[in-house]
């Protein structure tokens, strides 16, 4: 099964993996025109299976704060709530 890169861009934004259990994901996300962590988005597990195999995903943007996800601009928040 594939997981997720610890870097990648989704939505225009750079977002750096941070933390990760079994069934959530902590992300550090960058700004349109910086590198740099201005928020922290803690994301449910999906697994999916389509064409390019079987591989860990996350929500669409549809399903982005109807699940566990979160997107929170204060670091310890966002750990407390991954915990």
């Amino acid at each position: 099964m594939k997981t997720f890169k610890t870097h990648f861009r989704m939505n225009g934004l750079p977002y750096t993996l941070l933390k990760r259990n079994e069934v959530v994901a902590l992300y550090g996300i960058g700004g349109t025109y910086t590198d740099e962590i201005l928020y922290w988005e803690v994301s449910k597990i999906y697994i999916r299976k389509d064409k390019y195999g079987i591989r860990e995903s996350l929500p669409t943007n549809e399903k982005f704060g109807r699940d566990l996800s979160r997107c929170f601009v204060n670091k310890e928040i966002a750990l407390r709530y991954f915990d």
